[in-house]
Order: C-alpha cells, then structure tokens, then sequence
C-alpha cells in the first residue's frame, strides 16, 4: 500500500469511528480521531505535493 492509500485509509476509518464516540459520548475520543484525521490528511496533501514536483 502506498503512503497516500495509507494516509487516505487512515483519514476514511477516523472520520467513521469518530462518528461513532460522537455518538456515544465519547467527546474526546472523538477529538483525538478527528486530530488523526486531519494529520492523514496533511499527509496526503504533502504525499500529493511532493508527486507533482517530483
């Protein structure tokens, strides 16, 4: 698997299970999950910079 299908996986399956602490209550679970979230995708964003430079 590539970095940026890792880092798209990974933002995919955070998003859906911070939907689900949301849901329950677990806020900052939640938070955490959403903060993986956006990591993956700066990941992806610097995986797709570095491919079209290179």
């Amino acid at each position: 698997m590539s970095t940026q299908e890792t880092a798209q996986y990974i933002s995919e399956f955070s998003a859906e299970l911070s939907s689900l602490a949301r849901e329950t209550k677990l806020d900052l679970l939640a938070y955490l999950l959403d903060m993986a979230r956006l990591e993956a995708i700066r990941a992806l964003q610097a995986a797709d910079r570095d491919t079209l430079k290179g």
